[in-house]
């Protein structure tokens, strides 16, 4: 554990309770509990602030996620599966947001050129139009925050970050 490591308040009771729960537990690891806490704590702040920006456009952070990866596609098409790969959701998550965002006009779906019985979605210019407003105040309002970090830890987490997920693909 890192002990020159700072708890911000909002986590030190459960940090607290980690502590309590592995002195219970012999064999357990309390710094692997307490990383999967701060990680899980991290995203569901991550996602708070997020939500607030995007509920104003009845988005939420994985509707704006497909609209993102489709804005980054190529011609800024996918099909549903890659879709769904690219947002970590379901095919039946994917396929509910997708519904929402072709009710709204932010998203087509149209057969592919190719294949007939393949389906694509496009990113309609509504769609492209609020990525684009919408990119630069998630900037400033939700990924400031690494701002916290100088660019060498920046680095840094990202590389732990991809090893951690490496080891869970």
């Amino acid at each position: 554990m890192n002990q020159d490591a700072h708890t911000p308040d909002c986590f030190r009771s459960v940090e607290h309770k980690i502590g309590l729960a592995c002195d219970r537990l012999p064999g357990c690891s309390r710094q692997h509990a307490l990383l999967s806490q701060l990680l899980r704590h991290v995203q569901g702040r991550l996602h708070d602030r997020m939500h607030e920006v995007l509920r104003e456009h009845g988005l939420n952070p994985v509707s704006f996620s497909a609209l993102t990866m489709l804005y980054s596609a190529p011609d800024s098409v996918l099909n549903p599966s890659d879709l769904a790969q690219a947002t970590s959701e379901s095919r039946a998550n994917v396929t509910r947001i997708c519904d929402e965002l072709v009710a709204r006009g932010l998203l087509l779906r149209a057969h592919n050129d190719e294949d007939r019985r393949r389906i694509d979605l496009r990113l309609a210019c509504d769609g492209a139009h609020l990525v684009e407003s919408l990119l630069p105040v998630l900037q400033a309002r939700v990924h400031s925050v690494y701002d916290v970090l100088q660019p060498h830890e920046k680095d840094q987490l990202e590389t732990l970050l991809k090893r951690v997920l490496g080891a869970l693909a």
